[in-house]
């Protein structure tokens, strides 16, 4: 069978790639790789000849090629792994002694099985994606290596302070009811729909993005490409929740490396490794509070979020005028992703970063006016026209105009009924009118819908399958004063399968920062009515009256 593939060697943080045009599947070369690591000193043999390869290259700059042998090192790593065009590739991780498959951890090169079991591991998760059967027997299994040693003086800080809570309840340090509200509810399983939708987007790659942070003991080990992937999946929660058609958006800039990134003013995210482990976890603590320190000059209560892909853990701190005043809390570790076989897509990290990205923002007008570009020319003529009138920094700064003979409660009733386009628009007339397309902007918008509740509507019996209750969600919405019920995360093809009066809107963009692919991350949406029924609908009502 034309199935091609390659076999790989890793050793001494070199790869050796082989490339087969044939016969790549599991049973063939998948069970010849089996075989030939199971011969006795099959892994001291093959240590000995790619060290005499590389004393043959004696330090050759890499990429190297000779007929079917690509030579490359880490630094090119993520560059080759685009550019092997195969279905199949099997690594030997001489390194770390693991048998891997398509990049995730499968076997102990010290302990594989029969190679004709072989093929029967071979399987996929709940997310599509391959994986190592949960039926294969844990011996042969790949272990999860220890969690590297910290050093005292990653501490110092974390021991200097005083901790009011090691390991916090959320609700403590956010002030907050143990039971979520309604908009919690939304941002919650909105979020689980998103991530579920990363998951099984291939481009992503979230099982081998968890096995590389396992590998490693500091987030400088990463290459640009993971950094940028796991940053993309905690950002989800604190990008604003808008979501349209790429093209009402402005392209994000591209994105710079940092160790620290404020996704807030008030909230600071790292990445970190191991904060399942105890002292991983408070170096990981220590890192965040001293960035806090560092770059925050005024007191008051301050965030930071320490992630890893598989977990999340977050920090309070309540900064004082000096060190002496300055107290800090955190949770313990959380799980973020779902596992790879989950039978729900909830999880503690997520409903944690999904009610922290809930609180107040200031700022959360500007950053929607940042990346908004509009549905229509007219709708950006308008725009343009009146920020023309504006002084300079009026989009930055709250306007000045005084609008005193309306109340806070009735502006902010009637953003209700705007359109998403004439709530920007709004938030452009005082610093009254702000705060009311503020308020209205803390809420969720697909297709200029805004999410307003959980949908408690029994879901169709199809939708019962586990795969589709990973990656999919339904919720109440309104457009300009007209009901809807939104659903996403399903193609147009199994809605119509399924028999749902729904309408196919298309897609909504989700922003992902990868080296290589799209930056916009396509995800299906239907609804009960047109996409464009409200706005219609309240034209003709204008007028008729």
């Amino acid at each position: 069978m034309d199935t091609r593939g390659c076999y790989v060697y890793r050793y001494r943080n070199m790869y050796f790639a082989y490339h087969r045009l044939y016969d790549s599947y599991p049973e063939g070369l998948g069970v010849e790789m089996v075989q030939c690591m199971r011969l006795p000193l099959a892994i001291t043999k093959k240590q000995q000849e790619l060290e005499e390869i590389l004393d043959w290259l004696d330090y050759q700059s890499f990429p190297q090629s000779f007929d079917d042998l690509t030579i490359f090192d880490q630094r090119s790593r993520s560059d080759m792994d685009y550019d092997i065009d195969a279905e199949f590739f099997y690594e030997i991780d001489l390194d770390h002694n693991i048998f891997r498959v398509n990049g995730i951890p499968f076997y102990s090169l010290e302990c594989l099985p029969e190679p004709e079991d072989f093929p029967e591991h071979v399987s996929k998760d709940h997310y599509y994606n391959l994986a190592c059967a949960p039926g294969c027997p844990p011996k042969h299994k790949y272990k999860r290596p220890a969690a590297p040693v910290v050093d005292d003086s990653k501490l110092e800080t974390y021991q200097s302070l005083a901790c009011t809570g090691p390991r916090a309840a959320l609700t403590d340090l956010l002030g907050i009811p143990d039971i979520s509200s309604t908009v919690e509810q939304v941002r919650v399983s909105l979020l689980e729909m998103l991530i579920g939708q990363c998951m099984i987007e291939e481009i992503v790659q979230v099982g081998k993005l968890i096995c590389e942070f396992e590998f490693i003991s500091n987030d400088n080990q990463l290459t640009d490409d993971e950094w940028s992937t796991a940053y993309s999946l905690v950002n989800i929660a604190f990008a604003p929740q808008i979501f349209d058609v790429h093209s009402v958006f402005i392209d994000p800039p591209k994105m710079s490396r940092k160790e620290f990134t404020w996704v807030r003013e008030d909230i600071v995210v790292c990445l970190a490794t191991h904060l399942d482990d105890e002292r991983c976890l408070q170096a990981s603590v220590s890192r965040l509070i001293e960035s806090i320190l560092e770059e925050r000059d005024a007191p008051g209560d301050y965030f930071g979020v320490a992630f890893s892909v598989s977990h999340c853990a977050v920090v309070k701190v309540v900064k004082g005028s000096d060190v002496y005043t300055t107290t800090f809390s955190h949770t313990a570790a959380l799980q973020f992703l779902p596992s790879l076989f989950a039978e729900s897509p909830c999880t503690p990290g997520i409903t944690a970063l999904a009610r922290l990205a809930r609180r107040i923002d200031p700022a959360l007008f500007v950053r929607v006016s940042q990346i908004w570009r509009g549905h229509k020319k007219k709708d950006m003529r308008r725009i343009d026209h009146q920020k023309s009138f504006a002084p300079e920094g009026t989009i930055d700064a709250p306007p000045s105009v005084s609008c005193a003979a309306l109340p806070l409660e009735l502006w902010q009733e009637i953003a209700l009924h705007l359109d998403l386009q004439d709530v920007l628009t709004l938030g452009l007339v005082s610093k009254l009118c702000r705060e009311s397309a503020s308020m209205v902007l803390r809420y969720p918008h697909v297709r200029g819908y805004r999410l307003v509740a959980v949908s408690n509507d029994p879901p169709p019996k199809d939708l019962l399958q586990r795969s589709r209750i990973l990656q999919s969600a339904s919720f109440y919405a309104t457009r300009a004063g007209i009901p809807a019920t939104v659903f996403l995360g399903e193609r147009e093809v199994t809605l119509k399968t399924m028999g749902l009066a729904l309408h196919s809107w298309g897609t909504v963009s989700l922003p992902l920062h990868t080296k290589r692919y799209r930056e916009y991350l396509p995800i299906p949406v239907s609804g009960t009515v047109q996409p464009d029924r409200a706005w219609g609908v309240r034209k003709a009502w204008q007028h008729r009256y």
